[in-house]
Order: structure tokens, then C-alpha cells, then sequence
């Protein structure tokens, strides 16, 4: 998301600790834009920061809010933002747990690649203290979710890799 923030530099500040903009053309507006990546609580917070900002300069100021910039995608490609941690399909937000979305994250960015189970636990949980069930489970529940089984392969004897056609586009900045 981005923010976009317009005030004229020689607005009546009613807060002391903001200080006009030294040596600008009287009409000279100044603009800021601000990008916004995260989760709610952040954007929110700086959203209320920016309002506030804006109602100091008074009412020569406004607040242009962008949508976030949702790339296109074809029917049924999944889109992962890395940054913002979502998953979107169709531009429809998919409601994944921290580790399915890990775990499916870390398939799309080593595609072709077949993972055993202790290489998932070690890469995606980030230990091996746990059993090699966990991840059979954690993958079932990202095919149920995806509404698709035949994303994620089972490689019969070995682990998991990414089906070679899998509509994912991992979103790079």
C-alpha cells in the first residue's frame, strides 16, 4: 500500500514539535509517499502517525491512500509476497498458517527440487525435533486449502517437490 501526503510548507503548525520547511517557494506544496509492506497493525499505525501529521499542517493538507499494487496473474496462479508474507489466488487472499505458507514459499523458491521430510523440518521449521508425520500433515492441509492435490508431488520413497506446472509466482522487490 502506498500513502501519498500533500501540505503546503507554510501551514500554521498547531503541534511546537513540527517545524514549517525552511527556504521553499510559498507555493510550493510538499509531497511525501510513503510504501507500506507488512501486516495490518504496522500499516495501521503509520496510516494514524500520517493523519496526525496531516491535521497539524491543517487544511491546506490531504491523504491519498493507493491500493496495494496486486500484480495479474492467470486464472488459478498462486501469487506469494515474501515481504508482506500473503498468499493471493486470483486475487483472492488464502487463508494459510505461518508454516503452510513457509512450507509452500519454500517449495516455490526451489522448484524441481525433491525435499525428504527431515530436509523440510530443517529448512521450514527450522529443527528436526519433531516427527516426520508433522509435515505429511502440514502438507495435506496446504492441498486442502490450495483446492489442489496435485500441487505439492508426493515423491514415493524420498519427500515433497512443487508439481513442475504449478501456477506460483513468488513476488520479488
Amino acid at each position: 500500500m502506498s500513502a501519498l501526503a500533500i501540505a503546503h510548507p507554510r501551514a500554521t503548525h498547531t503541534r511546537p514539535d513540527l517545524r514549517p520547511v525552511p527556504d521553499l517557494p510559498a507555493e510550493a506544496p510538499v509531497t511525501v509517499t510513503i510504501s507500506i509492506a507488512g501486516g495490518v497493525g504496522g500499516r495501521d499505525r503509520v496510516l494514524a502517525a500520517l493523519r496526525e501529521l496531516v491535521d497539524a499542517a491543517g487544511p491546506g493538507a490531504a491523504i491519498e491512500l493507493e491500493p496495494p499494487a496486486v500484480p495479474s496473474s492467470g486464472e488459478g496462479e498462486i501469487v506469494l509476497d515474501p515481504r508482506a508474507r500473503t498468499a493471493l489466488r486470483g486475487g483472492q487472499r488464502l487463508d494459510l498458517s505461518r508454516l503452510e505458507y513457509d512450507l509452500l514459499l519454500f517449495l516455490a523458491q526451489h522448484p524441481r527440487q525433491v525435499f525428504s521430510r527431515t530436509q523440510l523440518l530443517t529448512h521450514v521449521w527450522g529443527h528436526r525435533h519433531t516427527t516426520n508425520r508433522t509435515v505429511d500433515v502440514h502438507v495435506s492441509r496446504l492441498r486442502t486449502k490450495l483446492d489442489d492435490p496435485e500441487l505439492i508431488t508426493t515423491v514415493y520413497g524420498l519427500g515433497y517437490r512443487l508439481a513442475d506446472e504449478a501456477p506460483i509466482n513468488v513476488m520479488e522487490r
